[in-house]
């Protein structure tokens, strides 16, 4: 019978605990192991003994942790390497923390938004209680206070009901300034978010710009507009998981162990949502689809304008006046997009990658690369490699 690692405290059916298990198993996969996903009832401590016999042998546990608390040291848990994702604090001696960096989150959201050039920013947040929410919101407002531009800040009511929280952001949201650039802490946010500014008479993207965090795809694709979303990459994190499980299983597990590397945002997957204020959005959606498509195809600004029914000028005016950058920044998003995809989750070597992402050399790619992510690509493969 083969080994099998725990997922612990979540929710199988979720698109998050999902995407985690998937990384789980990724890794496990490689060692001959199996991983399975086991709800928060089945994961109590009256039932985690039998759960162990079941898939005897547990070679080691993650359990979700949420902002409730952590399990302590269920006896049979003791012995096992426990991963303890997402982690708000100190874990028993027994695990290892792995979480996502929310400042790291807070700062790529506002990157994202200040690309829009936006007259003033905004953040919104959820229950206090969850400590992602707290940071996320705290640092987006410390970018903010040093670009010197004004940031409201919608403050979550501790229990405060649905409907009295939504008739309060709405009225919040119809007193922000037009061209105001909305982060929202999470997609549930987000979502919460776009229904308040429809109920608010405010138009997104023309008057408000929104972004979330997570890309839970079916919320932000049925969302109207489509909700642009920072991808975190949640495979990664259950692929991680697992690998320091087998790490503490060959260094063995007894005493504290340090904290395994954060989890950081991936990428922005851009919607409607973030479009901004400028005329003619269909002209420009229609541009940027055919950039995801084809960018690294060596699509070029000039090809994208050749293609359009305006000159170029007025072409480069208008995407720039919805976008808040270039045309071909946004190929180069898009480019970088994909050199970070195949440095993270593949094997191929660095000097082949300029040719599959639409660069003409190497040489160019090493320069935009390092002008953008703040490393080189051998450096930053080493801190994000998958495989």
């Amino acid at each position: 019978m083969s080994a099998t690692i725990l997922y612990l405290n979540t929710d199988p059916d979720a698109h998050i605990p999902q995407m985690t298990l998937a990384g789980m198993r990724r890794y496990a996969a490689s060692r001959g192991w199996a991983a399975g996903a086991f709800s928060a009832a089945e994961s109590r401590k009256s039932r985690l003994a039998a759960l162990f016999r079941k898939h005897a042998p547990v070679v080691g546990c993650v359990w979700e942790c949420t902002d409730d608390g952590l399990p302590g040291s269920p006896s049979a848990l003791d012995g096992v390497p426990v991963v303890y994702l997402h982690a708000s604090r100190a874990v028993p001696e027994n695990g290892v923390r792995l979480s996502t960096d929310n400042e790291a989150v807070a700062v790529a959201a506002f990157r994202e938004l200040a690309f829009s050039r936006p007259a003033a920013y905004a953040v919104v947040g959820m229950d206090p209680a969850f400590e992602f929410s707290r940071v996320r919101a705290r640092r987006f407002e410390e970018e903010a206070a040093r670009s010197k531009t004004p940031c409201a800040a919608f403050r979550p009511v501790p229990g405060e009901r649905a409907a009295a929280r939504a008739a309060r952001l709405a009225s919040w949201i119809a007193s922000l300034p037009r061209r105001t650039a909305v982060f929202a802490v999470n997609d549930l946010v987000a979502a919460e978010v776009a229904a308040a500014a429809r109920k608010a008479g405010r138009g997104i993207p023309r008057e408000l710009i929104l972004l979330g965090v997570d890309n839970h795809v079916a919320l932000c694709e049925s969302a109207s507009p489509t909700i642009s979303s920072i991808q975190i990459d949640f495979e990664r994190a259950g692929f991680a998981a697992a690998k320091t499980i087998a790490r503490r299983l060959r260094s063995g597990s007894g005493g504290a162990a340090a904290p395994a590397p954060s989890i950081l945002p991936l990428m922005t997957v851009r919607r409607e949502s973030t479009l901004g204020a400028g005329s003619k959005l269909n002209l420009v959606l229609k541009a940027v689809e055919r950039i995801r498509r084809e960018a690294c195809d060596g699509l070029t600004a000039a090809d994208l304008a050749r293609s359009v029914p305006c000159s170029r000028w007025l072409f480069e005016m208008r995407f720039r006046d919805a976008l808040g950058h270039s045309v071909l920044e946004e190929i180069q998003h898009v480019r970088l997009e994909k050199v970070c995809s195949l440095l993270s989750d593949t094997n191929i070597a660095i000097g082949a990658i300029a040719g599959m992402c639409g660069y003409r050399s190497d040489i160019a790619l090493k320069y935009i690369f390092r002008k953008r992510m703040g490393v080189s690509m051998k450096e930053w493969r080493s801190r994000n490699r998958f495989v």
